[in-house]
């Protein structure tokens, strides 16, 4: 079109539908976006290895009103005292604002965080 060797008149369009796209690939693009953007929050952290450790974590999210996406518990094949746990969580959340929030509550009643980017 731009080099004129398509015939017509009036107003035309170019999609670009971005359809050979690696789906993989999409998903990442779309992760990161939605991790710029601050709907998406992924942390880690540790917890005590005893019945109802991960309920009180899980409930904390509930009460900041976040949405779980996944979370990862693994309590061994990591570098983990036996007496801990190792927990990944995802997260939807409405804004930057609100992941802080979540990271200052999860602080403040004393988990180590780490925010994965």
């Amino acid at each position: 079109m731009l080099a004129g060797r398509i015939e017509g008149t009036g107003p035309a369009v170019a999609i670009l539908s971005g359809g050979n796209i690696d789906p993989t690939l999409l998903i990442q693009v779309m992760r990161h976006g939605l991790t710029l953007a601050g709907r998406y929050l992924v942390v880690r952290t540790r917890l005590a290895d005893r019945p109802g450790a991960l309920i009180k974590l899980l409930s904390l999210f509930a009460e900041e009103h976040a949405n779980v996406v996944s979370v990862e518990h693994h309590r061994e094949g990591m570098n983990l005292p036996v007496t801990e746990t190792a927990v990944e969580a995802t997260l939807l959340t409405r804004d930057q604002e609100h992941c802080a929030a979540i990271l200052e509550a999860m602080r403040s009643r004393g988990y180590e965080v780490e925010s994965v980017h």
